[in-house]
């Protein structure tokens, strides 16, 4: 990973990847390192900001307090209502992706299987607290496999639904797999969040022997038929880097997420 840009007296750090679905390799997009604050810490931080105060404020009130808030919101969602959030925006339900359905048709049946999701828009407060950000620091991840295409072989569709124990292709860059620890081809299990797992020892790996193509733009390989059916990412892991050149430690890149079915 190059360092571009750093400045240490700001906290904002981007880092830039190659668009894994875009065939323009000069195509990237850039993602902000995330800084979890737990609730603990935020508790922490009302409490140091009222030290010297006598607000009556304590861990368990305000433990209390934002547990049945929580409690709270989350009825109002089940419930099917938008949620202000402290003013600090609106916490809203949608429907996920486009639909066809025949003109003037109401049917509630024209929804079957479309996936609500959860959407959040700022107040003017808070984008007025972004904007007073800078970036702090810019890397460059070059090096990953990029994968741009995921074509399920047994039904010829450039899709998201793969099949258990039949072909898939990867088209993308950088893909060809090398010896070294570690290296292969992995179905990495999604969580209910959208986040693949980081429990490596939950990495289903694809085996050698069920590899039939290893190209720097294309891999072909078999879904392993014993896997359970779900979401997945698919990683790849090599120490290929393109040309004849190889890199001293295996480097990872993953696909967006799959749906493998039966």
């Amino acid at each position: 990973m190059a360092n571009l840009y750093t400045d240490h007296g700001n906290k904002i750090n981007v880092v830039i990847h190659q668009n894994q679905f875009s065939e323009d390799e000069n195509s990237y997009y850039g993602k902000v390192t995330r800084n979890t604050v737990t609730l603990e810490q935020l508790i922490k931080g009302i409490l140091d900001d009222n030290q010297n105060t006598n607000t009556g404020l304590n861990a368990y009130i305000l433990n209390f307090a934002m547990d049945r808030m929580k409690a709270r919101i989350l009825s109002e969602i089940k419930a099917g209502n938008a949620v202000s959030l402290l003013d600090l925006g609106v916490m809203y339900l949608g429907l996920k992706g486009s639909f066809s359905m025949d003109a003037g048709n109401t049917d509630v049946s024209a929804l079957r299987g479309k996936e609500l999701t959860v959407g959040f828009t700022p107040s003017e407060d808070v984008q007025n607290a972004v904007s007073q950000l800078k970036v702090g620091s810019v890397s460059l991840c070059l090096k990953a496999p990029a994968m741009n295409k995921i074509v399920n072989l047994a039904t010829k569709k450039e899709n998201k639904v793969l099949s258990l124990g039949k072909g898939v292709e990867l088209k993308g860059n950088r893909l060809k797999l090398t010896e070294g620890e570690g290296c292969g081809i992995f179905f990495v299990p999604v969580g209910a969040d959208g986040s693949a797992s980081s429990d490596e020892e939950a990495w289903i790996r694809v085996g050698e022997e069920n590899i039939f193509k290893n190209y720097p733009r294309s891999l072909i390989f078999q879904v392993p038929p014993s896997m359970k059916a779900g979401k997945y990412a698919i990683a790849v892991r090599t120490l290929y880097c393109g040309g004849n050149n190889v890199l001293k430690a295996p480097v990872t890149g993953f696909s967006a997420t799959v749906d493998v079915a039966a």
